[in-house]
């Protein structure tokens, strides 16, 4: 019975990190949104248009990036089952 316990609280431990990750990625794309769109466009010192096109290409990754966390998700559960 001690191990059924434990192997649901590892699943939850698990589900729970893949949805704080999952969560923290979109909060984070969201807040860049808001913060360069709400920048005041400058005449002189760092241009944005770099800085911006390099932080947009990688945020085209965040949907690889959720399948994979899914997946690792779906793989964990698989190997838990072959473990007992």
């Amino acid at each position: 019975m001690a191990n059924i316990v434990t192997r649901k609280a590892s699943q939850m431990v698990t589900f729970n990190s893949m949805v704080v990750s999952a969560i923290t990625l979109i909060v984070g794309v969201l807040i860049f949104n808001s913060v360069e769109s709400s920048l005041p466009a400058t005449t002189g010192g760092i241009d944005q248009t770099p800085i911006v096109s390099t932080i947009g290409s990688a945020f085209e990754l965040a949907p690889i990036v959720l399948v994979v966390l899914v997946a690792a998700l779906i793989l964990a559960q698989v190997s838990s089952f072959r473990s007992t």
